[in-house]
């Protein structure tokens, strides 16, 4: 599947970072990681950390699915609010679900700094913003549950708003539990870590099968060339359902750009993030270079060429409800692209066994947060892989 339009900014940006060989021939491994964006990136990095023997695969370029088009909000707050989500999984394991979420901005940031990796990270201001009284109420209610939790949230009124912010709105949540980055270089500093780890990575070659035995598993290749690994971890993203009987999460469209860079954001800020509680929503952010990054207006996934095609009419759309939002702001778009996203009924990630794929373990960060779930990925599975118990398995779980 194709996940993004031809040239979604961080790529534009950065280049090809680095290239990995094709596989070439026969490989035996501890673990094979299938998927090379920064799901596989950070499982890659840190079982080659923990001493397994490690060969990943992309059927791309390392980077250039989802995670060359991925806006990288990092936020705790997941895709359906706490007191939604503990309306379908209770209220004891929605608390769990957002304290686990809370924890990975920080986890994300010590792994940034623990690999040096100069991706821009930079904590943020979340205002997450309601324009009328329905859902200023809905967001006292979120905040109030929120705190119960022991979460960090403040509740401002319009007024308030205003006054701190500038911004016209019914309310907002403000968090400093945020932050942004560039997810593509991210992944691409991490694999070059993992590489010094003794790790293998091998770009173009896509997996056409899996030969699963009773003690290991079999990837036969488009190279024609097999990988024989004692356990495999599938961070192919949105695309792993299409090896699934299990339905796990339905595809959206999701549209965005980058303006110019910019000297002066006033009366925006640099360390603000904005996202609406309302659909479709507007996202917003500053890149680390002073670009306005906007995006939003949503729509159901039919195919990459009908995503493509009214990419143009979202990108106006974003625009003038920037425009709308900071009017004393002058700035030009300089790129946009597409990209597709998955949503999930209780908005969880899929993490570890399903048992349609024995010996094999997923990691499908889907939703609008999806490099949390990825840092969360990361731990999980380090911890099945070595046969330790986690208390946290059972939220992520197949068949939930």
């Amino acid at each position: 599947m194709d996940l993004t339009s031809d040239h979604p900014y961080w790529f534009v940006k950065n280049g090809l970072l680095q290239t990995f060989p094709h596989l070439k021939t026969e490989v035996s491994c501890d673990v094979a990681v299938v998927g090379g964006g920064i799901t596989g990136a950070m499982v890659a990095y840190r079982l080659s950390q923990l001493g397994f023997q490690v060969a990943l695969l992309d059927r791309r370029d390392v980077g250039l699915g989802s995670t060359s088009a991925s806006t990288a909000l990092l936020q705790y707050e997941i895709d359906v609010p706490l007191i939604d989500m503990a309306k379908k999984i209770g209220r004891e394991n929605a608390e769990r679900a957002y304290r686990l979420s809370h924890q990975s901005i920080d986890d994300i940031e010590s792994l940034v700094q623990e690999v040096g990796s100069d991706c821009g990270f930079r904590r943020k201001v979340s205002i997450y913003l309601a324009h009328d009284r329905p859902a200023a109420k809905h967001l006292a209610v979120e905040a109030r549950a929120r705190r119960e939790t022991g979460l960090d949230v403040e509740y401002l009124r319009d007024s308030e708003l205003q006054e701190q912010f500038g911004l016209q709105g019914a309310a907002a949540l403000i968090t400093h539990q945020a932050a942004s980055c560039d997810a593509y270089r991210l992944a691409h500093d991490l694999l070059a870590a993992a590489v010094q780890n003794g790790a293998q990575v091998f770009d173009r070659t896509d997996v056409t099968e899996f030969d699963i035995q009773p003690d290991h598993v079999v990837l036969k290749t488009s190279r024609e060339v097999d990988v024989h690994a004692k356990r495999v971890v599938i961070a192919a993203g949105y695309e792993a359902q299409n090896l699934l009987k299990e339905r796990v999460v339905d595809l959206d469209n999701t549209y965005a750009f980058v303006s110019e860079p910019l000297a002066d954001v006033s009366p925006w800020n640099l360390d603000w993030m904005l996202w609406e509680a309302r659909e479709p929503y507007l996202y917003l952010r500053c890149t680390d270079d002073g670009r306005i990054l906007a995006g939003g207006e949503d729509d159901k996934f039919h195919s990459p060429t009908r995503r493509d095609a009214v990419l143009g009419k979202r990108v106006k759309a974003i625009r003038q409800k920037v425009r709308e939002l900071i009017p004393d702001l002058e700035w030009e778009v300089e790129f946009a692209w597409a990209g597709t996203f998955g949503t999930t009924q209780d908005g969880l990630a899929y993490i570890g066994e399903s048992p349609e794929y024995q010996n094999c373990l997923f990691a499908l960060g889907f939703g609008g947060n999806g490099i949390t779930f990825s840092s969360i990925a990361t731990q999980l599975i380090a911890d099945q892989l070595r046969n330790i118990p986690n208390q946290h398995t059972d939220l992520f779980r197949f068949g939930r």
